[in-house]
């Protein structure tokens, strides 16, 4: 059975998230953040913007990836 999540639902990680560029932020398992976008298709995960993320951009994350908080 796959979670499902809605938007403005408040999520947790569930992995480490690594920056993805040189000099951008990162994120360890368990950070909090909110459900921003749903997927759109298979393949495709959640928007999600995380807490203390200073530029304020979703990260797509698998629900497999992400428990409710």
């Amino acid at each position: 059975m796959s979670t499902t999540y809605t938007i403005g639902q408040r999520v947790r990680t569930t992995i480490d998230l690594d920056p993805g560029w040189e000099g951008a932020w990162g994120a360890p398992a368990g950070t909090l953040g909110t459900v921003t976008g749903l997927p759109v298709g298979q393949g495709c995960g959640y928007g999600v913007v995380l807490d203390g993320d200073p530029d304020r951009l979703p990260v797509a994350l698998d629900p497999d990836e992400l428990t409710a908080a």
